[in-house]
């Protein structure tokens, strides 16, 4: 089951868009990635990618500032600010769970293949 607020699924948006683009340009530049070095360059780019266009998404569609409204009838004062996540973790935090998961993949992976 997967937990989102706002717009948490653009995480997820970003791993398909990354592993699209990977299955893409990899087929396209006929990488053979049944051996080691293009199994780990395969690794390495999909994590670059995937983390790039999460850091991208989160810079264009979610927003830093506060937003201040006040109750008419109260005259209290409400700030609003943009909370989205996946999994409860803002998206903002995903890019480095990405890359750090990513190299852990890929270092142990590497070590296991040697």
């Amino acid at each position: 089951m997967i937990i989102w607020r706002g717009k948490g699924m653009l995480v997820a948006l970003a791993f398909i868009l990354g592993f699209m683009i990977n299955a893409f340009l990899f087929s396209f530049l006929q990488v053979n990635t049944e051996d080691k070095p293009g199994f780990i360059l395969q690794g390495i780019f999909s994590t670059i990618s995937i983390a790039m266009i999460n850091y991208f998404f989160t810079k264009k569609f979610i927003s830093d500032s506060v937003r201040t409204l006040v109750d008419e009838k109260t005259g209290e004062r409400v700030q609003i600010k943009d909370k989205s996540s996946l999994f409860f973790i803002p998206n903002k935090y995903w890019t480095w769970i990405i890359l750090v998961l990513g190299v852990v993949i890929i270092i142990n992976v590497s070590a296991q293949l040697s």
